[in-house]
């Protein structure tokens, strides 16, 4: 008989149909292996968030201050995200003359340059989750090449607290929007709220437009707010190896001691149950004091009723121990996107070979960061407020305003470095012979000035030297180029 409106599951003799159901996703499973796993507090993006971004910083921020894993994990991801910088090549020579003198004073504290303020964003980003970076627009009598600075502002200036459930403009975790929802203002205090500045006013909460506001972070779902620290998901992990090296630490040097432990015999008895002294005396010792601590190299007694005995616990020791350490390094690692010889320095048992695998993968990683998150969500937005500030205050770029995106640089990331340098250019020099990538992309691969580097190159050549390096006069072997042949290539070029 078949049911109106239900479908019809087929099933051989003997089987358990709701069985069958429940089998179908066993990850949804309620059962003894799975229990509420996962279930308690998982709701929306920001509703994870809200309360528990304080905690997260705090205790992201004292591991990188008090942890070597942690210490060495941020410097990771900042020194391979940013490295000596990511450059920008504009198009317009008249935004690249004031731009190469700009981000010499782009700090609004005075203190870095532009590629400085890059390193202090992305470490920011690491270690609290967010970043905020404030334009600040200056008078004419600063003295600037552009009236323009950046200010950075850690994400505790946001505040998270700050959340109206309304349905005009609403404010989500200090972020208010707009009825299309888009952001329109930031909500920051005026001072840290952790440095307690705030004096007999009080701290007082501002509403910054959106438009002046870069909010750095990684979206993990469509709809959050705000951003994690990258340290989140290895947190407990951290401090459980931090309390693991510290127990072992404290065992091996209980272990290296030496004490000794010197146990009284007691004294024989009569045949009436008195103590036979020797030699006749009669002395009463002087009541011993607990041992409650052993000294290294010390000599420490029981009294007749006394005795000692020591712990000796299984767990992780020795050889097992070092593996165990291992395996919850490499598992941190993996979990903020580094390798285990990066974040411990353990280079042991690896080849070029094997390095340079493990290397693929985060430099993959590190690269689609750079493009779509450092470069896309930060440097961008900083080069057009400075083109629009550079414009408006007297730079002369014909059809700027037509078309203000035309105008904005390209960006170059630093060159990878291989362990074999040669291999590296070898394989340039190849690709390039083969038509597969031009000298131009090569040159900019390196983060350099392709017209620089040419009249540079043109120098050489107009200069009467005889250097094997100058691919103008003399080949690879040493021998002279045959200039005729030469003219006649540039002739086709």
């Amino acid at each position: 008989m078949k049911v109106a409106g239900k479908p019809r599951i087929r099933c051989s003799p003997g089987v358990d149909l709701r069985a069958r159901i429940r089998a179908i996703y066993e990850g949804a499973s309620r059962g003894p292996r799975l229990g509420n796993k996962g279930l308690m507090g998982v709701g929306g993006p920001n509703g994870d968030i809200s309360g528990k971004l304080s905690i997260l910083r705090k205790r992201a921020r004292h591991a990188v201050r008090n942890q070597a894993y942690a210490t060495t994990a941020k410097e990771t991801y900042v020194s391979n995200l940013v490295g000596n910088g990511i450059v920008a090549k504009w198009g317009n020579k008249t935004l690249q003359r004031l731009w190469d003198r700009w981000i010499l004073e782009s700090d609004a504290d005075g203190l870095d340059n532009f590629y400085g303020l890059q390193m202090l964003a992305a470490g920011a980003q690491f270690e609290s989750g967010e970043v905020l970076t404030r334009q600040r627009l200056r008078h004419a009598a600063d003295r600037l090449v552009v009236p323009l600075q950046l200010q950075m502002l850690e994400a505790d200036h946001l505040d998270e607290g700050y959340t109206l459930k309304r349905a005009h403009n609403p404010i989500v975790l200090g972020v208010q929007f707009n009825d299309f929802g888009q952001r329109s203002f930031y909500h920051l205090w005026r001072d840290h709220p952790g440095d307690g500045l705030t004096g007999l006013t009080g701290n007082a909460r501002r509403a910054i437009p959106a438009d002046d506001i870069i909010h750095l972070y990684r979206r993990l779902r469509p709809g959050q707010v705000r951003g994690i620290p990258e340290l989140t998901p290895i947190l407990v992990r951290l401090y459980e190896i931090d309390e693991m090296q510290d127990a072992t630490l404290v065992k091996q040097k209980v272990a290296q001691l030496f004490a000794w432990i010197v146990k009284k015999r007691p004294y024989p008895t009569d045949m009436g149950g008195e103590t036979n002294r020797v030699m006749g005396k009669e002395e009463e010792s002087p009541e011993g004091e607990p041992l409650e601590q052993i000294t290294a190299g010390g000599i420490h007694y029981l009294d007749d009723d006394e005795d000692i005995s020591f712990s000796n616990p299984d767990g992780v020791d020795g050889a097992n121990y070092a593996t165990w350490l291992k395996t919850e390094l490499r598992a941190s690692a993996r979990a903020v996107g580094l390798t285990y010889e990066q974040l411990t320095g353990d280079l042991e048992g690896l080849n070029y070979s094997s390095i340079r695998a493990g290397m693929l993968e985060f430099r993959r990683r590190i690269e689609q960061l750079q493009l779509h998150f450092l470069i896309h969500r930060w440097c961008r937005p900083v080069s057009r407020w400075f083109a629009d500030v550079a414009v408006l205050s007297g730079a002369e770029v014909p059809g700027y305003w037509q078309d203000p995106g035309a105008f904005l640089p390209a960006w170059k990331s630093p060159k990878w470095d291989w362990v074999d340098p040669l291999k590296d250019v070898m394989a340039d020099i190849l690709e390039i012979r083969g038509g597969l990538d031009s000298r131009q992309n090569k040159v900019a691969e390196r983060a350099l000035d392709f017209d620089q580097i040419n009249a540079q190159l043109l120098l050489e050549q107009s200069l009467a030297l005889m250097l094997d390096t100058n691919p103008g006069k003399l080949t690879a072997s040493g021998q002279f180029q045959d200039l005729t042949k030469l003219a006649l290539q540039q002739q086709e070029a």
